[in-house]
């Protein structure tokens, strides 16, 4: 792995580390080699992947027409083809066995927040890009979630670029949307993470895999325990990204009060004044233990990401 300082992998990723492009979460998709080198790799069933095969008549999903052959089944005759050339032609199909692979990014204002690469927002991006192409190139159908509170974007799972290219724009949109809420200090109270939670339950069917990316700030129990109920029917990983800064405060003496917020709420912090440097970093301790704790008890995958480090050089820890 190459030794790049900040700006060198923000060049190399071609983001600002705050707003969200296109061409930053396209270029997952030339790590696709290189993560799949890991031996640990993100989650499988045995029916997962290009399980595809062409078979005669009917199927689940079309995927193209020849000339009709002995032995084929009527019924997957395509009458229109055959009338336009005067030959039959047969409808082949594709039996649907690739796994379906949902991703839900919350992109929460709270989300707004990096203190040393890039923002929290945009690390939730690029992990869902670098898990949908992984997806997309073992054969599996993407579709996902991404929602901020006021803007919900819902994908069913597709096939091949496709399903991966919708989910990139999605994550594209809804920053965007974020960073314009955050900039104006939207005053629409946001909706609840619950809510997200309900529609990613209409979107899943059973024997899915379930990738979830946040902060978790807002997830209160019942969101872990409605993640557990899925996980009963469906294979659920869940991400925290989490920003250095959240877990201690920065060491030094500071003039200015640090101010920190969670997306809708601000304190200042006296860096000099060691009871309140005290009692964030033991506030910190206690959510994320808490946090941790929650997954565990309900036997959930839970996997801390940083947002002080490029996704690349994490991915080992993280698939």
């Amino acid at each position: 792995m190459p030794q790049l300082d900040v700006s060198q992998w923000l060049k190399q990723l071609h983001t600002d580390g705050i707003s969200l492009g296109m061409q930053e979460l396209m270029y997952y998709r030339s790590k696709i080699a290189a993560f799949a080198k890991h031996k640990k790799t993100l989650p499988r069933t045995t029916v997962s992947g290009p399980l595809l095969s062409k078979v005669r008549g009917r199927g689940m999903e079309f995927d193209e027409v020849r000339h009709y052959q002995a032995g084929d089944d009527i019924r997957a005759i395509d009458w229109r083809v055959t009338a336009r050339t005067g030959k039959a032609h047969t409808k082949l199909y594709r039996e649907e066995k690739e796994k379906p692979v949902f991703i839900w990014v919350d992109l929460s204002l709270s989300q707004l927040f990096g203190s040393e690469f890039v923002f929290k927002s945009v690390q939730a991006a690029h992990l869902a890009a670098a898990i949908a192409w992984q997806a997309q190139h073992k054969g599996d159908r993407v579709g996902g979630l991404i929602s901020n509170g006021w803007l919900h974007n819902e994908f069913k799972p597709a096939a091949r670029q496709q399903g991966v290219l919708r989910l990139l724009h999605g994550l594209v949109d809804v920053s965007k949307d974020s960073l314009t809420r955050w900039q104006k200090q939207a005053s629409t109270p946001a909706e609840p993470m619950s809510e997200s939670l309900k529609r990613l339950r209409q979107l899943v069917k059973p024997g899915s895999i379930i990738h979830v990316i946040s902060d978790f700030h807002s997830a209160d129990k019942s969101i872990i325990d409605g993640l557990q109920v899925l996980s009963k029917h469906n294979l659920v990983r869940c991400y925290g990204v989490y920003d250095p800064m959240e877990k201690s405060l920065p060491q030094g003496h500071s003039i200015q009060p640090l101010a920190v917020s969670n997306g809708q709420q601000q304190v200042d912090i006296d860096l000099t004044n060691k009871r309140q440097t005290d009692t964030y970093a033991n506030a910190a301790r206690s959510h994320w233990q808490a946090l941790e704790k929650s997954f565990a008890n309900r036997q959930l995958l839970f996997t801390p990401v940083s947002s002080a480090q490029p996704i690349e050089v994490q991915w080992s820890d993280i698939s």
